[in-house]
């Protein structure tokens, strides 16, 4: 009996062992999606940068067309005020006339260079690997799993019945735990959802000029 106790100890632990490393593993190949997913992030915020730098100029001659326009549009408005103070029946007529400044030139948008492109595809080509990868590896270590969550259980079972001097509250505990965190179908329902609702990164457009 106390060979047979020995085994389900040393069982239960392996498979405690390997149902936590399935675990980690999932894991970890969700945190590899969403890392090939904001490097594409990372690769638009850099864009945005250089964007931004070369278009300081441009930019600057819009600001100073904005703030003429607002001249215009405040000159405006002061005469507009005077007359309603000084000379009520011009300033009807001049509301009658409704005079608006000119519209300001619409700003043209860039178009996506041939590079920032290939890149982005890349990215959104590797996602689809990485989570094409994850349900292929998945499907495999979904079976190693479970002889491991029935070796797991079924120690622990075989150690609440007949390991009299055993701390049988132990025993419990873990099993508890390992239903909530690892055998449960919880946790590799929500990994798979999160993996699949997943979608590949998709180009954005630079800085606008």
């Amino acid at each position: 009996m106390k060979r047979d106790i020995a085994i389900a100890k040393y069982t239960t632990i392996a498979a405690f062992l390997v149902l936590l490393f399935s675990t980690y593993y999932l894991r970890s190949q969700v945190l590899t999606l969403n890392t090939i997913r904001l490097s594409s992030n990372n690769i638009m915020a850099e864009e945005a940068r250089k964007g931004m730098e070369a278009s300081f100029p441009a930019r600057q001659k819009e600001y100073e067309l904005q703030m003429a326009h607002f001249e215009t549009e405040k000159k405006h408005y002061e005469d507009m005020l005077d007359l309603y103070k000084t000379n009520y029946e011009e300033y009807v007529k001049r509301v009658g006339d409704k005079f608006t400044p000119p519209r300001m030139p619409r700003k043209p948008t860039p178009p996506v260079s041939p590079e920032l492109s290939d890149e982005l595809t890349k990215v959104g080509i590797e996602f689809r690997d990485q989570q094409y990868d994850y349900f292929h590896s998945t499907s495999k270590l979904n079976w190693i799993a479970c002889i491991a969550a029935m070796s797991l259980v079924g120690g622990l079972l075989y150690l609440l019945m007949f390991d009299v001097n055993g701390k049988r509250i132990f025993y419990i505990v873990i099993l508890v735990l390992s239903f909530i965190f690892m055998i449960g179908p919880s946790f590799h329902s929500i990994m798979s959802a999160i993996v699949g609702f997943l979608q590949a990164p998709h180009g954005m457009m630079p800085h606008r000029m």
